[in-house]
């Protein structure tokens, strides 16, 4: 993995819609066995799926393996409060 800025570079391999593998991920907020829901980078991510289950993780390095049937990846940005954005 390469380091700039102190953000490690992510990487999202899906293969046949079965198998997942990503890496840069800081936190797992919540899993079931219909969805994923991660911190990479600072991002939140939502994988959808079915029989997801998640087979490792390595919060030292970022790593994470899943399996099930993946059919969508939803990255998450966080908007500026409107009170922000009206008085650039």
């Amino acid at each position: 993995m390469q380091e700039q800025n102190n953000i490690v570079q992510e990487r999202l391999v899906v293969d046949a819609r079965k198998l997942l593998t990503l890496t840069g991920v800081q936190t797992v907020d919540g899993f079931n066995e219909q969805s994923l829901k991660l911190t990479v980078n600072g991002t939140k991510v939502q994988i959808m799926g079915d029989n997801i289950k998640i087979t490792a993780f390595n919060k030292a390095s970022g790593n994470l393996s899943a399996e099930g049937n993946f059919y969508q990846v939803k990255y998450c940005h966080n908007k500026q409060p409107l009170i922000k954005r009206i008085f650039k």
